[in-house]
Order: C-alpha cells, then sequence, then structure tokens
C-alpha cells in the first residue's frame, strides 16, 4: 500500500468520478485509475463500481473511504501546524452552497483575504448541501433552514421571508400582500422535492390544512422565475432571490415572513482545520453573531 495510491483512492471517492479526482490531484485520468487498480488488486478488494463516469463506492470502499478521509484531514492538519501557515498562503477549500444570493459575498471576501486558498464552489439544493456535509464531499455548506444534527456546527447568517411572484398581468398583481389560502387555486410553479423552497412552501400549507393539484415542478429558481414571466402559474421564492423583471411582480404572503434562515454549516471535527475556521469565523462576521454561534444537537 502505497500513499499515493491511498491519495487517489480518496480523490475520487471524495469526488464521485475518476476524472474529477484526477483534476483534484492535477494528474491524468488513467494515472489515477491505475493507482486505484493497484490498491484493489493488492487487496482483493473491489472498491468502486464504475457506471456512466461515476465512480459508486462499495461497502469496502465506504469503510476505506472513512478511514482514508480522517487520515488525510490529520495530515492536513500536520502540515498546516509544521507549516505554522496563519496567513493561509495555500490550500483549497471545497464549497457547496443552495444558491448564490447567501453565498458569494462571502466567498468574494474570503478569497481577497486568502488568495493562495484553492476554491471550489458547488450549487445545489438545502438537502443537496447538507448530505455533501456529512459525507464529506465539501468542507462547508451555506444553505438555510439546516435540521439539527449532533455532528454539524450551524450558525445563522441571515433571515428571509418567501414571497409569491406573480405574472404582472395577473388580477392579483395589484395586491400588497397576499394569504397561502387564496393562492391554491391558482396554477403553481414549485420547485423539486428536496428544496428548501419547496419544503418551507409544503411545511405551511400542512400546518393551514391547505391541498393544491395545479403544479408545475421546476428544478431552479431561475427556472421559476421564467415561467412566470411567461405566464405559466405563481411562483414562490425567497426575497433575496427576485431579480428586476417588468414581466413579474413580488408579493409578500403573510403566513411565511421570516420563515427562510441562511447557514453556514460544517462538521464539527472540520471546524479544526484553518481554512474552514477562517471560513465559517468569516461568515459569523457577515452575519454580525459572531459571539453568538451555536452547536445545534438533535
Amino acid at each position: 500500500m502505497r500513499h499515493s495510491q491511498l491519495k487517489a483512492f480518496d480523490a475520487v471517492a471524495r469526488e464521485g468520478s475518476f476524472a474529477k479526482g484526477a483534476h483534484l490531484l492535477n494528474l491524468s485520468p488513467p494515472a489515477v485509475t491505475i493507482q486505484v487498480k493497484s490498491l484493489e488488486e493488492a487487496y482483493g478488494l473491489t472498491l468502486f463500481i464504475r457506471s456512466g463516469g461515476k465512480a459508486i463506492l462499495t461497502s469496502d470502499g465506504q469503510a476505506l473511504y472513512d478511514r482514508t478521509r480522517r487520515f488525510f484531514i490529520e495530515e492536513e492538519e500536520i502540515q498546516n501546524y509544521l507549516s505554522a501557515s496563519s496567513a493561509l498562503e495555500k490550500g483549497h477549500l471545497k464549497i457547496a452552497a443552495d444558491g448564490p444570493h447567501a453565498a458569494l459575498n462571502i466567498i468574494a471576501a474570503f478569497r481577497e483575504r486568502y488568495p493562495g486558498i484553492k476554491l471550489n464552489v458547488t450549487l445545489g439544493n438545502a438537502e443537496t448541501v447538507r448530505q455533501d456535509i456529512l459525507a464529506q464531499r465539501a468542507d462547508v455548506g451555506i444553505t438555510a433552514n439546516c435540521p439539527e444534527s449532533d455532528r454539524l456546527v450551524i450558525d445563522e447568517l441571515s433571515v428571509q421571508s418567501m414571497i409569491a411572484l406573480i405574472p404582472r398581468a395577473h388580477h392579483l398583481s395589484s395586491r400588497k400582500g397576499l394569504s397561502l389560502p387564496e393562492l391554491m387555486s391558482e396554477p403553481l410553479i414549485l420547485r423539486e422535492r428536496g428544496s428548501n423552497t419547496r419544503r418551507v412552501f409544503e411545511g405551511a400549507v400542512r400546518d393551514l390544512s391547505l391541498s393544491y393539484e395545479n403544479e408545475l415542478e421546476l428544478g431552479s429558481r431561475e427556472a421559476v422565475r421564467e415561467a412566470v414571466a411567461v405566464g405559466l402559474g405563481i411562483g414562490f421564492l425567497f426575497e433575496h432571490e427576485v431579480l428586476g423583471d417588468d414581466r413579474t411582480v413580488a408579493v409578500p404572503l403573510k403566513e411565511l415572513v421570516d420563515s427562510n434562515r441562511d447557514m453556514v454549516i460544517c462538521l464539527k471535527s472540520q471546524l479544526k482545520r484553518r481554512a474552514v475556521e477562517s471560513f465559517v469565523s468569516l461568515a459569523r462576521t457577515f452575519a454580525g453573531t459572531k459571539d453568538t454561534s451555536r452547536e445545534v444537537f438533535s
């Protein structure tokens, strides 16, 4: 067993593909493939199922990945200690976010302060971000309404309200405020299941014992905005996600005031890493909650 074989395996497991793992290590995909294959053959294990360009961990692979992640985190901590690089002159940080509105200002400030840190940012819905953090596919996350977990450190960044996005020609577009019961018979445009927007909306619908039937499900906030703009129905977004568009009108929803809490999250074990701790501290500063951070336990 060689260090390079474990490093290649860990990179492929973390990224979910040989090509992306090779890119992370600045190696060619064939070189990474050879390293992983040599590791598998040396110990008679199948570590990945190769399918459609993806590398899916087997049970043996997952067990090894749990150990290599701890190993390389500890290795990085040793390297950081020995180099005493308090200025964070080099390194990498993988950030997962459920949208750009809460993340980009923090990312821009971090990049300006620590230009030597290579940043990798992925966007997904709220559940994807949470799972990426728990599975250590990302180091730090910016997401909304994250469920409590004894493995996570969670800090609230900002609070938003949900609005109804309405075509300008719609008869409700002149209203200064709306209530959810007024909208249940309208054509609705909803985000995909697993998104924070959908979860908050459906929670309010359940609490009010409401029901709806005429819905169109779309996989991004950009698609929702455009669908509303062309008159397909009424959509639901959080206030910071609404862009200036003369074709639509944003109307507050009475039941969903302050229904969204943007958060920065990371694993407790990852907070020991200097880059993660610096990012979280910077996010706390942006939120004005540097002295009110909280660890959430289930």
